[in-house]
């Protein structure tokens, strides 16, 4: 969640919706602006700054959990290695099995390894798996929320008067896998506001 002055708008940052690429250029464009919450809800916005403009990007619900088990393979960098081994053990099955069957939060502020410690820039408010938790608990387009397509790139640079050059942390180009038909039903039956706000929207 990024605080933005110059704008008096925050951004909702969904996990795998460029919002690493999003949230660099916001710093690169407005000075002012405050990144308080790594991937905090819409409902999570404090008080005062919930009279602003809101805004988040949607992104294809397959898609986007695609895009989180290929950067969850090779998880690293600047977090607790415990953290880092429960990300990588989660994805060890297929795409398939872990739509259905993972359990492990992807954000959360909580000690993976059990001693107590807190990470509040972690803090959300609906810490659930991702493959059971729709876009639609973070965007909450029912408070306000401005949506914004994550295949319109231009529309997300025009709308934020920035420019999306670099991509931090995208993965590498893999098509997605069949989905067998109990993960398309489990898609189905999570994701359905999802698969409505990006009708048309291609994988």
């Amino acid at each position: 969640m990024i605080l933005v002055p110059e704008r008096e708008t925050v951004i909702i940052l969904v996990p795998r919706t460029g919002s690493g690429s999003l949230r660099r250029a916001i710093a690169d464009r407005y000075p002012r602006s405050t990144l308080i919450y790594r991937h905090m809800e819409a409902d999570g916005v404090p008080a005062g700054y919930d009279r602003w403009r809101k805004v988040g990007v949607v992104r294809h619900p397959v898609a986007r959990l695609w895009s989180l088990y290929k950067f969850l393979r090779t998880f690293d960098g600047d977090h607790d290695q415990a953290y880092i081994a429960a990300m990588r053990d989660s994805v060890s099955m297929s795409f398939s099995e872990w739509i259905v069957n993972n359990r492990v939060p992807f954000t959360t502020p909580y000690d993976s390894a059990g001693y107590g410690r807190f990470w509040p820039q972690y803090t959300v408010r609906h810490p659930l798996p991702e493959n059971r938790k729709s876009q639609f608990m973070y965007l909450r387009p029912d408070l306000g929320t401005e949506i914004l397509q994550f295949s319109d790139m231009a529309a997300i640079e025009e709308r934020f008067g920035v420019y999306l050059a670099r991509h931090v942390n995208k993965t590498q180009a893999e098509p997605v896998p069949d989905l067998t038909p109990e993960a398309l039903a489990h898609c189905h039956k999570f994701f359905n506001w999802d698969f409505r706000a990006c009708e048309g929207e291609a994988i």
